[in-house]
């Protein structure tokens, strides 16, 4: 009895698109490796413009759709907010990735930090080691991000943004190349076999 049939669905007859997928996003990844400042600009750019359009439409449904001079002022004040980092990251884009690389490494750090206190709490159950190890490797990754900060600004995010494409690129050529060998390995549907002659069974 097979399991992964179910699992992949119609990725079993559509698994050439997926591999292109895959191979679309493994390219733009390796590009965004080697231009990892222009990657940061970019995602910048696009971040800022889609908290512009957020801020936009908050503003717009609270003037015209609020109930309540409360939520509306709690949903102006949002869509101004959104407004107001849009069109910094817009109009700055590089200061704007150096004080989003700074709140990354804060955010390494904190989470860091807690993971390895909370697996050095579990030490005596199995397998602890490694949630304090990988608690003090995210620590240190956020340390060394602190400390090559500002200039780190410039290429960390671009950088893990391409990596994260790299790794849904090889995740999407996996996943339909799985999904290929599973409509290969598809046994006849009983239908098929019901409408054979009996003369042609034999």
């Amino acid at each position: 009895m097979s399991v992964s049939l179910p699992t992949y669905g119609q990725l079993t007859h559509r698994w050439g698109w997926l591999v292109a997928l895959g191979i679309v996003q493994l390219l733009i990844g390796t590009v965004g490796l080697v231009i990892s400042t222009l990657f940061t600009v970019a995602s910048v750019l696009a971040f800022g413009a889609i908290l512009c359009a957020s801020g936009i439409l908050t503003l717009l449904s609270a003037v015209f759709h609020g109930q309540g001079w409360k939520a509306r002022g709690v949903s102006i004040l949002i869509s101004l907010m959104y407004l107001a980092a849009g069109l910094v990251m817009l109009f700055a884009p590089l200061l704007s990735a150096e004080w989003l690389t700074l709140m990354l490494a804060g955010w390494l750090i904190a989470v860091g930090f807690m993971r390895a206190v909370k697996g050095w709490q579990h030490r005596p159950e199995h397998g602890y080691g490694w949630v304090v190890l990988g608690g003090v490797l995210v620590f240190v990754s956020g340390v060394l991000l602190l400390m090559s900060w500002p200039g780190s600004g410039f290429w960390v995010i671009g950088l893990f943004i391409s990596a994260e494409l790299i790794f849904a690129g090889w995740t999407s050529i996996i996943v339909a190349l799985a999904a290929r060998r599973a409509a290969h390995s598809q046994p006849p549907h009983p239908d098929h076999e019901a409408d054979t002659p009996a003369g042609l069974a034999g």
